[in-house]
Parts: C-alpha cells; structure tokens; sequence
C-alpha cells in the first residue's frame, strides 16, 4: 500500500472511534507504520487530512448521484439507484457515516467552504432528483431537506449500527443483528420510494 494510502486510512479508521480531538499525529503515524514526517509530507496539518477523509466520501457520493441524474431512467429507478449506491459506497468507507455523525453532532466546525460545497452539489443533485419525479407525476411534492435526511440519516444510522454490532459480546442483541445488504438496500428504497409516493398526498 502507498503510504499516502496508509495514513488515508489510518486516519480515516482513527477518526471514526476515536473523533478529531481524540486523535493525535502520532498515534496516525503509529497506526500506519510511517514516520510522522511522512504525514506532513502529503498533508498540511491533522485538520487537512480530516477533511480530506471527508471530502473523499462526498466526491464519491457526488460523483455517484451526478452519474445516476444523467440517465434516461424515469425518477423512481434513479432514487433507488441512488439508495443503492449509498448502501454500497458506506460499506466501502465504513468510517465515513461516525465521522460524519459526530461532526454534525457538534455543529460541523471543521467543514470548510470546499468541503460544504461538497454537500452542497450532493443534496442539489438529489434535490433534482424530486423535482424530476414531481414534474413527472411520479413523487409528491416534499420538502427536499427533510426527503434528504429521511433517506441518508437511516442509512447512516444503520451503519453506525453495524460498527457498534462488530464490538465482541454483542451478537446475541437483537439491536445488533446482522442485516444482509440486499434486505439493507431493499427496504430503503421501499421507504424512500413509499415517503415521495403521491398516493401519500
């Protein structure tokens, strides 16, 4: 592994059980078997390299529902296909949804203007998404912010879930069940595709 992919995620693992305060360069540098120096080598502080694990997400998420928004498939299909590789994207990253959760929690003080701008492009891309569907006779009208949390803060939630699920001594929880990914996936896009349903107006 490169080192620059090393202390990606070695970082990425670190601040997602330990959050920004609870993690030293040192213990980063340890964590990935590198020289501290290395680390400065590709990023310019503790706060670049956080929001670097950040930003990393948000590109793949944006690049993901960007690419789902151009296709010709009608609205519905998109905003399954857009659950879906939410699902697929968090299992990938699965330090991302704690991070994520904990910097919300505490107000988000160390988003900076490009990495809000990251969000930004991923919740007016699935804003158009509604608005497609809406104009389509397919969704009914719903405010964006709300139909957004309702479908990322469950999947975000769930994978905290399973993070906590892989402590030893908790299999036998019934919070803690293994939930396949095809059920995971399934289930989303029923509630999301049930919440825009204009059979709900």
């Amino acid at each position: 592994m490169a080192t620059r992919d090393a202390v990606f995620l070695a970082a990425a693992e670190a601040f997602s059980a330990h959050g920004f305060d609870g993690v030293s360069v040192d213990a980063i540098a340890a964590r990935a078997h590198v020289n501290k120096a290395m680390i400065y080598y590709h990023f310019d502080d503790k706060l670049a390299l956080y929001r670097e694990v950040v930003r990393d997400m948000l590109r793949a998420i944006g690049a993901r529902v960007q690419g789902i928004a151009e296709t010709p498939e009608p609205a519905d299909r998109k905003v399954s296909a857009f659950v879906a590789g939410l699902v697929d994207l968090t299992g990938e990253r699965p330090w991302f949804p704690t991070i994520m959760i904990r910097e919300i929690a505490e107000g988000a003080p160390r988003l900076d203007v490009e990495t809000l701008g990251l969000i930004r492009h991923v919740f007016v891309t699935f804003g158009g998404l509604l608005a497609e569907g809406q104009a389509a006779g397919l969704f009914r009208p719903v405010n964006p912010v709300l139909a957004y949390m309702s479908t990322l803060g469950p999947l975000m939630f769930n994978a905290a879930r399973e993070r906590a699920a892989a402590q030893s001594g908790r299999g036998h929880l019934p919070m803690f069940a293994e939930v396949p990914r095809a059920d995971l996936v399934r289930h989303m896009q029923e509630a999301t595709l049930r919440m825009l349903s204009k059979e709900r107006e």
